[in-house]
Order: structure tokens, then sequence, then C-alpha cells
């Protein structure tokens, strides 16, 4: 690691880079430069930029420099805000300095910042011409929400900006972290953008003093920032897939929806050639923009092979009948788990759309298995039964649709009908 030294002349507002410590640096034109900006809080030796860096490298020859400005990413808050335009200023004299001295291509740099941190590569995109990109890691909300582009990151501060939304609701001290409108030229919302698998958040203040007097500080502060901290994991993670030889690999892949509900519900699968991207270090590689939408899971790596089912009840079926329904997909290589998707009342003609996410790779669909656990009123007298008439599946990651049906497709409580053999739409299957 070689460090970089960096002058503040208060008396005239000038900042001056020593051309010296980059000419004696191990500097690269002809690679890639990556520059990571931490937040509030943190240092440049925070687990997610060590891990990151190291796996920046492990990718492919890189420059990869860490901007360190803890000592000005401290309380009081408003003044770290403050101080994001001195160091955004800062990162500026530094890139110009690298032109002049190396004559670095600005169209290779990539600024890579995380709430605060996200702002700072704003300022500095800013002010140099032609920069290449910049990742905003859930940029932080409180200072800048509704703020004007000139003072917080936008997509003019790069030739290309994306943002990741991990904690995008309204602030309220103890959530909120995380900038909630699009900003960037493509803004990806993981599970919504707001709480993340996994995080156990906490919404209350008796809550997070519950857990200062139980589980102690640290414990405490990592439930309170999770969500807003998992815009690093994800972007670490998804250079670690974007890494990897197995043609089974996960990827971040999202779809662009006008809001998550409907994402949910399958309707937004139009994932023509290079339209739907994938969320993080490759994002560039799709020409789509706008914002976008996908789920994750809450294990270690965090991507899911994400399926979206359509169960479709028979206009023939009982008139009413109420209950949960369960699905299981099996494909050539694996099966998913057993998936809630569905828990209500269940009429005739009823479409009922769902998302099954598996952390594993299934392959090609071939079965697909669907049970009801029937909730009976105090005056039932009936025995419940419903009849499917088609099970659709639709896979984002391969951009496939299988159809599923069959003859006698009667749900009985607690039994799973199995339907085999994928068909192409319409055949010998009702699709109303």
């Amino acid at each position: 690691m070689y460090v970089v030294q960096v002058a503040s002349v208060d008396g005239d507002s000038k900042i001056i880079v020593f051309k010296s410590s980059i000419l004696r640096s191990n500097f690269n034109r002809r690679h890639q430069t990556k520059i990571i900006v931490h937040g509030f809080l943190q240092t440049g030796n925070f687990q997610y930029i060590v891990d990151t860096t190291a796996a920046l490298l492990d990718k492919s020859p890189m420059n990869v420099i860490v901007v360190a400005w803890e000592n000005g990413a401290t309380f009081p808050y408003s003044q770290a805000v403050a101080n994001t335009r001195l160091v955004g200023a800062q990162l500026a004299a530094l890139l110009e300095t690298m032109v002049q001295a190396r004559n670095a291509d600005m169209a290779r740099v990539h600024i890579i910042g995380h709430s605060l941190g996200a702002h700072i590569a704003g300022y500095a995109g800013a002010s140099t011409p032609g920069l290449g990109r910049i990742s905003g890691l859930d940029p932080a909300q409180p200072g800048y929400h509704n703020f004007s582009e000139e003072v917080r990151l936008d997509k003019s501060d790069a030739r290309f900006v994306d943002v990741i939304h991990t904690d995008a609701i309204p602030f309220g001290t103890i959530g909120g972290y995380g900038i909630i409108e699009p900003i960037g030229d493509i803004d990806f919302y993981p599970n919504a953008g707001r709480h993340q698998p996994g995080c156990m958040d906490e919404s209350t203040y008796v809550g997070v003093v519950e857990d200062l007097f139980g589980d102690g500080l640290s414990v405490t502060e990592s439930r309170i920032s999770c969500s807003h901290e998992r815009s690093t994991q994800l972007f670490l993670a998804s250079i670690l897939h974007s890494s990897s030889n197995d043609h089974h690999q996960c990827y971040f892949r999202a779809v662009h929806c006008e809001s998550f509900e409907s994402f949910m519900r399958g309707e937004c699968l139009n994932c023509l050639p290079n339209l739907c991207p994938i969320m993080g270090i490759e994002a560039p590689t799709s020409r789509a923009r706008g914002v976008h939408y996908l789920k994750t899971t809450s294990n270690p790596g965090f991507c899911g092979f994400q399926y979206f089912v359509t169960l479709n009840v028979s206009e023939t079926s009982m008139p009413y009948a109420h209950g949960d329904l369960e699905l299981m997909i099996i494909g050539n290589l694996a099966s998913t788990n057993w998936t809630h998707v569905y828990l209500g009342d269940l009429l005739p003609g009823n479409m009922i759309p769902s998302m099954v996410l598996s952390s594993t790779d299934i392959g090609n669909p071939t079965e697909v298995r669907v049970r009801a656990h029937y909730i009976y009123g105090l005056f039932s007298w009936t025995t419940y039964q419903v009849t499917l008439n088609q099970v659709k599946v639709d896979s984002i990651m391969e951009f496939n649709t299988h159809f599923f049906c069959r003859e006698g497709m009667v749900l009985y409580d607690g039994e799973y009908i199995s339907l085999t053999s994928p068909l192409y739409e319409g055949a010998n299957c009702i699709w109303s």
C-alpha cells in the first residue's frame, strides 16, 4: 500500500497534491483505477474496504486507491457533511495531478463511495471532466434528501453513475440513512431498497435502549446500520461473483419496473437482450437505465436465483376457500425449498403471482409441486378443495418461461400435487 501526500492550504483555499508522491507510486496508467471512499464513522481500514480492495486486485490488474478521511468523518454529523466538500475537492485535485504526472485516463477511473463517501465521489466527479464511473453505495440521506444536484451525487457527475439503495426509508435517527430518490443513470433497489434480509433493524428508541443494555454498543450499532451497510456487502459480493468461473454462478439480475409491488407480481419481465442489468461491478455491461428491482437472500453472498410463479385457479373451483399455498420447483440440477407463495382467499379465476428465491441454480425447471393448508372458520361446514388450471414459471436469470398442468389438479388439505413435463403456453391447458 502506498500513501499519496495531499496538503490543504487554508489561506487561499488551494489544495496541493505532491506530484512526486504519484511518481514514486506503483500507479500504472494502462490499468483501470478504482477509488474507494468510506462513509460516516468509518476508516480506511474497515473490513469491507480491505475485502473489496483484495477482491478487485484478484479480479484483474488495476490501481486501487482508498480515500481515508476518518478524521473528518466523526461527530458532529453536520460537520462531517460539510467536510465532504473539502474531501471531494482533495480527491479532484488528486485526479488532476494523476493526469499531469502520469497522463492518467479519467475515463478509466471508477469511484466507489459509501454513504457520505458517495457524495464525496459526486463532488470530485463534478470537478473532473470525463470521469468514467461513480458507484454510490446507499448514498447518505440526512443532509442531502431533496437538495439540489449541485450538493449531492447525481448522474451528471460521471459518464456512468450507478446507485444501490438499501436503507431508503424516511430518516428517523435509527433508520433511513440512505437516500430515497433515484439519483443515478441506473438505480438498484434490492428488496425494495428498504429492510434487508437478515438485518434485525430496530424501529423504535425503546428497542435501541433494550439492545444497548442487553447486547452492548457494537451489536446495537450494527443492527441500526445493518441495512445501510448491506450496500457495501452487495457490491463486494458482485465482484466475487463476477470473478468466478462457475457456469452456475449467481448474479444480481435486476428488472426495470414502476414499483417493487409490480415487480413481485411478475408484471415486469421484459428482459430483452441487455435490458436486465446486473447490480454491482458489472452494471455498465447493460444499456439499461432507470429504476430496477431485485430480491436478495440473507445468506453470505446474498445472491438468489429468482423465479416468478403464477398459479391460475380454475373457474370451476369451489366458490370459496381460504388457506396457505406452498410451492417447490424442481430442476434438472437441484430443487428449491418449499416456499410460501400465498395466504388468503382462494376464489375461482384467481391469478396468484409470487416469487420463489433459490440460493442455488436449479437448472431447467422440470417439475412443480404445489400444496395447500386450508384454514377453516368457526362455521365452516365443508371441506375445501381448490382446483388449479395451470402454473407458470418465469426465470429472469435464464429469460425463459415454463407452463405446467395436468388433469385433475385438485389441492387436498396438506397433500401436494406434482406437475411435470413443462408445456408451451396453451398446450392442453386453460389460460385465462
